[in-house]
């Protein structure tokens, strides 16, 4: 049976979609260091007992906010007395092929792979060091991208099979360290130029140069070594993340309620509106070795969306903050709502035909057009048991329909002009 036009519409407005764009919400990753027993050996090779006591800086994304990077990158961080240490392990299979063409000091070394730190020890977010060592060693430092003088650092690098490894030292102004809970602006970033990839421990939108996204590094106080293990399936309704906690100070023998060994994992899902937002938290009792922690999250809304963790102390002093780990999950409700768009814009252009046989044959495609969104929007709804090659498959579907009402109207409008 023909549908008449109050119908239609009624049908259209019945299933819509909400198309909304992505909420802005970005907060810069933390990280706290411990005080070492003992400084590590600037030899370039990271491993061993020596970074043992040093704090991990998370996993990183890609410049653009695109994705985790594919080449992995670890951080250590930690400090003595005298000096900031930092080492990374930079994986890459091919590392023979690594480029490695600056040598001379100050040269263009963020070109070739390199490992580049920014920091600001004021905490204005304004005025920053920019340092930068590459596979062979070479320093590059400047202040406010300008090579005024040279810093008072050390940098040594080598190459494995599985990449390149290469540690720093930092010395202190005056040898003097800051104080227990001082804070710090800090960037961590990689060029892997052989690949191609520019990836970072912050979230960064066109250039490591945005200070605004530095994360911040916290000295001492009641740090603990937060890593993420795996960040589960990043799919389409409940998570799992599992996350491994170790503190890097002497826990106290007695544990008493409420002490200082509770500690909070905190999980932060952005979607594209308020709708596909989700927060949630696991308390956890430290104990004196590695214990992994199991934190349950939950993806709302397909598209792009966001996954944050971080720890707070007893206090509620985020102790360490993850940067936001980009999930891509092909959007199928923002192309059902073009397509609804669309088929409202034919139905607009066919309530402006006159009477006649040609309206009633546009009438009997616009009917299937719809029966054909509706059939799509019906197999959408079950989108949490659906792969996602079979969601895949239905964004085309979609995308389809969407073409085939934009010819629809063109053809409406062609028969009503003339």
């Amino acid at each position: 049976m023909s549908m008449n036009k109050a119908t239609m519409i009624s049908a259209l407005l019945a299933v819509a979609c909400i198309c909304a764009q992505a909420a802005e919400f970005y907060t810069p990753p933390v990280v706290s260091v411990a005080l070492l027993n003992k400084a590590p050996v600037m030899d370039g090779t990271v491993g061993g007992q020596e970074w043992s006591g040093a704090a991990v800086l998370s996993e990183f994304v890609t410049l653009g906010r695109k994705s985790c990077a594919q080449l992995p990158t670890t951080v250590y961080l930690g400090y003595t007395k005298q000096a900031l240490y930092v080492g990374a392990k930079l994986f890459d299979p091919n590392p023979q092929q690594l480029r490695r063409e600056v040598t001379q000091r100050d040269g263009e070394v963020w070109r070739d792979d390199c490992l580049e730190l920014f920091i600001d020890t004021a905490g204005k977010r304004q005025d920053y060091a920019h340092l930068a060592v590459n596979a062979l060693g070479t320093k590059y430092d400047s202040y406010d991208r300008v090579v005024t003088e040279d810093f008072q650092w050390e940098a040594a690098a080598t190459i494995q099979d599985d990449g390149w490894s290469v540690e720093v030292r930092l010395p202190f102004a005056n040898q003097v360290a800051p104080r227990p809970g001082d804070k710090w602006i800090l960037e961590v970033a990689r060029n892997a130029a052989r690949a191609d990839v520019l990836s970072s421990w912050g979230y960064h939108e066109k250039s490591f140069h945005e200070p605004k996204n530095f994360g911040t590094l916290i000295f001492g106080g009641r740090p603990c070594r937060v890593t993420i293990d795996d960040l589960g399936a990043m799919w389409l309704g409940q998570n799992n993340a599992f996350v491994s906690i170790r503190p890097l100070y002497e826990l106290p023998a007695v544990v008493e309620p409420a002490s200082p060994q509770t500690v909070k994992l905190n999980v932060r899902v952005m979607g594209r509106d308020k709708r596909g937002h989700f927060f949630g938290s696991v308390k956890e009792t430290l104990t004196s070795s590695t214990q992994q922690v199991s934190v349950p999250y939950l993806i709302k809304q397909d598209g792009l969306s966001t996954i944050t963790l971080s720890l707070t102390d007893h206090e509620g002093v985020v102790r360490w903050r993850s940067g936001p780990y980009p999930v891509e999950i092909p959007p199928v409700s923002m192309s059902l709502a073009e397509a609804e768009q669309k088929l409202g814009d034919a139905l607009v252009a066919w309530a402006k035909m006159a009477e006649g046989s040609d309206k009633q044959h546009f009438q009997r495609m616009l009917e299937e057009m719809l029966m054909a969104w509706r059939s799509l929007n019906d197999r959408y709804q079950k989108r949490e048991q659906m792969s996602r090659s079979e969601l895949e498959q239905l964004l085309l579907e979609v995308q389809l329909i969407t073409k085939q009402t934009e010819t629809l109207t063109s053809k409406i409008s062609q028969s009503g002009s003339t």
